[in-house]
C-alpha cells in the first residue's frame, strides 16, 4: 500500500505536464547563400580597420546581419576581436557595406570574418 501510495506521488507530475507543456519547431536558416569579402587597413599602432561587404545570392533580402571579425597571430590564437551590423538589410541577389573597427595589439597575422548573424526576411515585410 505505502508502495503504490509512493509511485502515484512520484508519478503525479508526469500525468500533469503533457497538459502543461508545448513544443515549438523552427528551421534553421542556412547562411549558403551569404558571402563576404573584405580588405583590412592599419589606423596607427592600435587600431585596425576592416572594409567589405556582404553578397546576397538568394531571393530572399536579409536584415539583422551581424559580421564577426577575429585578428589571430601566428599560432592562430585569436588576439583581437571586434562585431559590427551590416546597415540595413541586404537586398536579394545584391550586397551592402559593413565597416568593423577595432583594437589591435599589432600582432595580427591574419584576419578571420564571418556572419556570425542574420535573419532571410519575408517580402511582404513581416
Amino acid at each position: 500500500m505505502i508502495l503504490r501510495l509512493l509511485a502515484a506521488f512520484l508519478l503525479a507530475p508526469l500525468w500533469a505536464a503533457p497538459v502543461y507543456a508545448q513544443t515549438y519547431t523552427f528551421t534553421p536558416q542556412s547562411s549558403k547563400d551569404l558571402t563576404l569579402t573584405f580588405q583590412t587597413e592599419r589606423e596607427g599602432a592600435s587600431r585596425v580597420l576592416i572594409l567589405g561587404e556582404v553578397r546576397n545570392s538568394s531571393s530572399q533580402p536579409c536584415g539583422r546581419v551581424v559580421v564577426k571579425a577575429e585578428g589571430l597571430d601566428e599560432n592562430g590564437r585569436v588576439v583581437s576581436r571586434g562585431r559590427a551590423f551590416v546597415f540595413g538589410v541586404v537586398p536579394s541577389r545584391g550586397s551592402s557595406p559593413f565597416e568593423v573597427r577595432m583594437s589591435s595589439p599589432g600582432t595580427e597575422k591574419r584576419f578571420r570574418v564571418e556572419i556570425e548573424s542574420f535573419q532571410f526576411v519575408s517580402s511582404s515585410g513581416n
